[in-house]
């Protein structure tokens, strides 16, 4: 059975009678924070842990045995300058942008009583399709920062991570946009906007 322009109006009156509602619990920041972090918070993960399988595999081709620990640390200082250090600085930034961008969006999430969301099939629909965007931008970051690592091209390992998740925000936030001119969400976050400024 087709999805109607009707029962997405019904929808969204039910969201927005549910956000205005006075028994609805306050959105929790904290909640808010851990949802909009997780992705972010991956590829800054990723990126260290490309970083790290690069220097392992720089200090472990050669023969290295007997030497002092010191060695060690030099040689990561020389291979994080050759651009680790900023890489990871990159993403940790953008990191932080694409949350301050995202938090509000989590927080309107929430202002949304959890029965509602549950049974709603808009915010299913999109839950679910910016869990399998994320996953694929992090899959193809992850992928050409691994190339990266193994071959000539460092601008791969230093610069994926950081330049996809800084081009995931718009694509997320687009995504976002045309569900909500598609669905008609305008009047929604009128809504939210009121009752998060309260």
């Amino acid at each position: 059975m087709a999805y109607t322009n009707g029962d997405a109006k019904k929808e969204i009156a039910e969201i927005i009678s549910g956000i205005g509602s006075d028994e609805r619990p306050v959105s929790s920041t904290k909640e808010a924070f851990k949802i909009i972090a997780i992705y972010p918070t991956l590829m800054l993960f990723t990126v260290i842990l490309m970083w790290f399988v690069f220097y392992a595999i720089m200090v472990l081709t050669g023969d290295n045995s007997g030497q002092k620990i010191s060695f060690y640390f030099e040689a990561a200082q020389l291979i994080m300058g050759y651009g680790g250090w900023v890489s990871i600085g990159v993403t940790t930034v953008v990191a932080i942008f694409f949350i301050l961008i995202n938090y509000s969006t989590a927080l309107l999430y929430l202002s949304i009583p959890e029965d509602i969301r549950r049974r709603s099939k808009i915010l299913a629909t999109m839950k679910s399709t910016v869990k399998k965007i994320s996953l694929m931008l992090w899959l193809g970051a992850t992928l050409l920062s691994f190339v990266g690592v193994w071959s000539d091209w460092m601008i791969l390992l230093a610069g994926s991570i950081p330049a996809v998740l800084f081009i995931s925000i718009f694509i997320i936030n687009g995504y976002l946009g045309i569900q909500s001119a598609r669905y008609g969400l305008g009047s929604l976050m009128s809504t939210a906007n009121k009752m998060l400024s309260r």
